[in-house]
């Protein structure tokens, strides 16, 4: 069965509504209402489109945006700087987002 078709199959319709529930109509990427489902590894790359983990509610308007390629979120985690890993600060995070406060620089 070639790609198009698969899109079109009972199986893949089925797919669909279930990720939809299961996101509750929420879009992935900007939190409104989806009326889509997107493949979080495209299709055209090789991402299974069975693959319930592979797939994310999505509304129309990210879709577009996103197509075939990786989504890039806006709102991604902080990279900081090999200074701030965590042998070089007093107190490590709860969590990956918040930036270590008492780094220690030292003068290079």
């Amino acid at each position: 069965m070639n790609k198009k078709a698969e899109i079109g199959s009972k199986k893949w319709k089925d797919l669909r509504l279930q990720v939809l529930a299961r996101d509750g109509y929420v879009c992935y990427v900007c939190g409104g209402e989806a009326d889509q489902v997107d493949h979080l590894f495209p299709r055209a790359k090789g991402g299974d489109t069975f693959d319930q983990f592979n797939c994310a509610a999505i509304c129309r308007k990210c879709n577009l945006v996103k197509g075939a390629r990786f989504f890039s979120h806006k709102a991604t985690p902080p990279v900081f700087p090999e200074r701030s890993l965590s042998e070089t600060v007093r107190v490590v995070p709860d969590s990956p987002f918040v930036k270590p406060e008492s780094i220690q620089v030292n003068a290079e």
